[in-house]
């Protein structure tokens, strides 16, 4: 494909032999043809095949959290008998840029390598390449681009707050709560023994160990905590603006990481999309990665609930307190689960069940850790 100046070349070459037609000036005819000449051999140079050359492109790391570093190593090997010629070298990524870069002639089986830093500051799939190589004629009249190599992927997941998982032995208001609940469930690990006292249950005493010590012994159970945790992330565009919403999804991926980090069958749910089982919180990731506000309300009951039984926590990450999402999970929650809702465009007024305001990253972590861990651990 010629450039400017081929352009402007082949214009002069024309004039030239036209002028030189017109006026029987045998200079200017020459000095045409010559320029024509020229024109068709830089047309040759860059249209010669190129040698063979690979490239093998590495994301460092291939999943990477918002506001993280990454980058992309380019390693280009001259696979030929031959040398290349200088190419000017474009890996797009993203949308909008990519990374320039200039490769100079590689002799026979000759390496090199470049990297660039990728944009992490959105979560999304980050595309990068097709990486694309111009090759021009020593003059610059001609360029021809060839494509290297395919395209790669860096996925860029929403960055996780860090939180505090409740328990019976938290201090905060959700964890004292959680223990009152705990009193009214019948722990299945064995703690310890003792006699008989009018109002245990009869189911708890132990027979054998009763006759050898000639009373009523029964058995104390430990007192278990939560057992399960499902997350249910309101997607209603209506609610939110842009800012409240990537709230919401850091909210939501923050919360599955802290359950899932001490062992809590996780559950996530969203419209169109349930996600439980041992990898949830890899799973929930990548699918926060990407998920775009809806239209659709969310209930986290159409596909059944979690089967493990004792104490659960039902956590709501919606837009407002009074959301139909966090209506609808008030109005369904069971007897043994216990209700956060996390409002992301306005601070919680208070109501029923427990609320966080996560009307910003840091009101998030500070209002959680409070309700979770109490005053003494709200800046933990």
């Amino acid at each position: 494909m010629p450039t400017r100046h081929g352009w402007a070349m082949v214009v002069a070459a024309a004039a030239s032999i036209a002028a030189g037609r017109v006026f029987g000036l045998m200079e200017l005819f020459v000095v045409g043809v010559a320029l024509l000449v020229t024109f068709g051999l830089a047309v040759l140079v860059v249209n010669r095949p190129l040698p063979r050359i690979d490239v093998r492109r590495i994301a460092r790391p291939t999943t990477v959290s918002v506001g993280e570093p990454a980058r992309v190593d380019l390693q280009v090997a001259n696979r030929s008998h031959v040398r290349t010629p200088r190419l000017k070298l474009w890996e797009p990524v993203g949308d909008k840029g990519g990374a320039p870069m200039q490769l100079a002639p590689l002799s026979a089986g000759e390496a090199i390598s470049a990297a660039y830093r990728v944009p992490t500051t959105r979560r999304g799939v980050l595309r990068t390449g097709p990486l694309r190589a111009e090759r021009t004629d020593p003059l610059g009249l001609c360029k021809r681009a060839v494509w290297l190599a395919g395209a790669g992927e860096v996925l860029v997941v929403p960055e996780r707050v860090p939180l505090g998982f409740p328990g019976t032995g938290s201090s905060g208001r959700l964890g004292q709560h959680l223990r009152m609940k705990a009193f009214g469930q019948t722990g299945s690990e064995f703690h310890s023994q003792r006699e008989y006292t009018p109002g245990d249950d009869l189911r708890r005493i132990n027979w054998k160990t009763s006759a050898r010590a000639g009373t009523l012994i029964v058995r104390e159970t430990a007192m278990e905590g939560v057992q399960r945790c499902v997350v249910v992330l309101d997607t209603m565009a209506d609610g939110y603006d842009e800012d409240g919403f990537e709230r919401a999804v850091t909210a939501a991926a923050s919360v599955v990481a802290a359950a899932s980090a001490v062992g809590i069958a996780t559950r996530l749910v969203a419209p169109e999309i349930d996600l439980r089982g041992p990898d949830v919180a890899p799973q929930s990731l990548r699918w926060l990665a990407t998920v775009m506000p809806g239209t659709e309300v969310v209930d986290h009951t159409a596909s059944g609930r979690t089967s493990v039984d004792g104490l659960g926590l039902l956590v709501v990450v919606t837009t407002h307190e009074t959301s139909r999402a966090a209506t609808t999970a008030l109005a369904a929650a069971g007897p043994d689960e216990s209700v956060v809702v996390v409002t992301t465009m306005s601070a919680a007024a208070g109501g029923k069940g427990f609320h966080v305001d996560g009307t910003s990253l840091e009101r998030l972590r500070h209002g959680w850790n409070q309700l979770v861990l109490g005053r003494a651990g709200a800046f933990a």
